[in-house]
């Protein structure tokens, strides 16, 4: 008795610390799954600000190329009413041109005689004149240079057209604003570089509608765990950056040089440095588990790179996004589970106690059968525990190597779909401008930046697209979508530009999505069979990129996908409107 009793107490060590080990393994494994998956979602987050971002900066640059343009078209006024010698201009006069030609402030520059120097000789703003030097303005005064030895400029910095550069939009040396934007012209016939320039609050404006701080309010409004998004400057964060005086002794930053370019950087650590450089370095995203305030938080580095040149003016910098979501879900899913486990492995040890005692119990009316008996049901007791065991392995075997498959075989769209159905803890971000679906975001951002280059006024809303399954590829909802947007804005471009006007609206409703497009048309416009616009060829344009040939592939589509296509013109107007059926 005293042999097999010892053996049964070392098989029940043995048993619980391979349930312990078991569970033990299970708890890790899965904490590595969920810290992973909530990973990939913030990189996911990351990727989606920086294409919102992209799209919203090249509209910002277009906006501030439109106030270039008007700044060397006023410029050539003031070239028109003023002496070709500085001498011979007041800085009263100066004053009165600028309210007549709706500025902030004119100034000329010339040569000061001192080396190659140029300062202001007159302006409209008392602080200007106060610029006795530029040499300390690094490319600006070459570009100053270049303009009055060449007439032209070559560096690649800032806006270049004829006799005309202009920078981007600064801080003014001379302090007379926050931030300023800044024209100089110059054709030879006068002895001084014309500058003009007005306050950058239109281009301030456009920042605040669609800009990078805008797309930050948006997902943190969108996501409840993320606790703050930070745009830190892929150069100067981390070291002081270059400070610039001012004539009044006061020291500024450039816009462009500030460490923060974007969002809020209140959750610090001394390590966010190292995670900083380091995704700059491998150019991958870098995820860590901190404490902040007593509470885990998970932090994302992810590096944006400056694109290759697109565009005659590059004005980009690098940047890394730093995403900071809330890591105490997760923590605390994971606490609940390793007290459910510590509560089975507890339940299974008394369990296996009492079973036990009861097997002595029978045992003591012989020692033969006893043996015997304690013998059967010792390895029938190891079975059923080996079986629990295996049981709970099972399962999580199983998931782990359909991962593992899913991942090896490069699968990953299915693995992520998976793995949301097992965790139940991804909510992937579709939507940066609240659409709910990341194609047709992306698709009406673009949209929106063309739209504003022809002086289209468009407008769009849509609802309940979040998070629904639409049985509908993404490149055939851009086919369709692109196509109508496209043949609107061609139609609306035969208005003058205060006319022209775009209505896309998207919603969902009785198992379908409704995407409806709307526009003016002219008086005389006429068609006897709606069905007649859908053929190939069809077009009421004489040229253009779209001959006929958008309406057809919207057709195509829509039966494919077994919707319908509804063509209204009523009260000046035409609208398109179609419904496909959702799975």
């Amino acid at each position: 008795m005293r042999i097999n009793s010892k053996v049964i107490y070392i098989t029940l060590i043995i048993v619980i610390l391979l349930l312990v080990t078991n569970n033990t393994s299970y708890y890790w494994y899965t904490k590595s799954l969920l810290t992973e998956a909530l990973s990939m979602r913030m990189e996911s987050t990351a990727n989606q600000i920086r294409t919102s971002i992209e799209l919203s900066e090249e509209g910002s640059f277009f906006v501030e190329d439109l106030v270039g343009e008007k700044l060397r078209a006023v410029a050539l006024f003031a070239a028109s009413k003023l002496d070709p010698d500085a001498d011979k201009v007041s800085n009263e006069q100066l004053v009165q041109l600028a309210k007549q030609a709706g500025v902030d402030g004119f100034s000329l520059m010339k040569r000061s005689g001192v080396g190659n120097d140029i300062m202001v000789a007159k302006s409209s703003e008392p602080k200007e004149l106060q610029i006795k030097s530029t040499i300390p303005f690094g490319y600006w005064f070459t570009a100053f240079d270049q303009l009055m030895t060449n007439y032209q400029v070559s560096i690649p910095e800032g806006q270049k057209l004829p006799n005309f550069w202009s920078g981007i939009y600064e801080v003014p040396a001379s302090g007379s604003s926050n931030v300023s934007k800044f024209g100089y012209y110059y054709d030879g016939s006068t002895n001084y570089i014309i500058c003009v320039f007005v306050n950058a609050d239109k281009i301030q404006r456009f920042k605040e509608i669609v800009g990078a701080d805008t797309v930050v309010k948006k997902t943190l409004a969108a996501n409840q765990d993320i606790l703050e998004i930070s745009g830190l400057h892929g150069v100067t964060f981390g070291s002081k950056p270059i400070e610039y005086k001012g004539n009044d002794g006061t020291s500024f930053i450039s816009v462009y040089d500030r460490p923060l370019l974007f969002g809020s950087y209140n959750i610090t650590n001394d390590k966010d440095l190292k995670y900083y450089k380091e995704a700059i370095q491998n150019n991958k995203p870098v995820s860590v588990v901190e404490s902040w305030n007593g509470k885990p938080i998970l932090k994302t580095f992810m590096y944006v790179p400056v694109k290759n040149k697109l565009t005659e003016i590059q004005r980009e910098v690098p940047y890394v996004i730093s995403i900071t979501s809330d890591y105490q879900s997760i923590q605390e899913t994971l606490n609940k589970q390793l007290v459910q486990l510590m509560l089975v492995v507890v339940l299974f040890t008394v369990c296996s106690c009492i079973f036990i005692y009861f097997v002595f119990r029978f045992i003591t009316k012989s020692r033969e059968t006893a043996v015997q008996s304690t013998q059967e049901m010792y390895i029938q007791n190891v079975d059923l525990m080996f079986a629990t065991i295996r049981s709970q392995r099972h399962d999580f075997l199983n998931h782990v190597q359909t991962m593992y498959a899913l991942l090896a075989n490069g699968k990953k769209e299915d693995q992520m779909k998976y793995m949301k159905e097992l965790l139940e803890e991804i909510n992937e971000v579709n939507d940066i401008i609240r659409i709910g679906h990341p194609a047709i975001a992306a698709l009406i951002q673009a949209k929106f930046a063309l739209a504003m280059r022809t002086k289209i006024d468009f407008t769009y809303e849509f609802t309940g697209l979040d998070g629904l399954a639409l049985g509908v590829k993404s490149v055939d909802l851009v086919k369709i979508i692109g196509n109508l947007i496209d043949n609107a804005f061609d139609e609306v471009n035969k208005f003058p530009p205060g006319e022209r006007e775009v209505i896309v609206n998207g919603w969902s409703e009785s198992n379908q999505v409704t995407i409806s497009v709307s526009n003016p048309v002219l008086p005389d416009f006429q068609v006897e069979d709606y069905n007649q616009m859908f053929s190939i060829g069809y077009s009421t344009k004489g040229d253009g990129e779209h001959q006929g040939l958008g309406l057809s592939v919207v057709k195509e589509r829509i039966e494919h996908y077994k919707g319908t296509i509804e063509v209204c013109v009523e009260d000046g107007w035409i609208c398109f409107k179609i419904s496909i059926p959702m799975q």
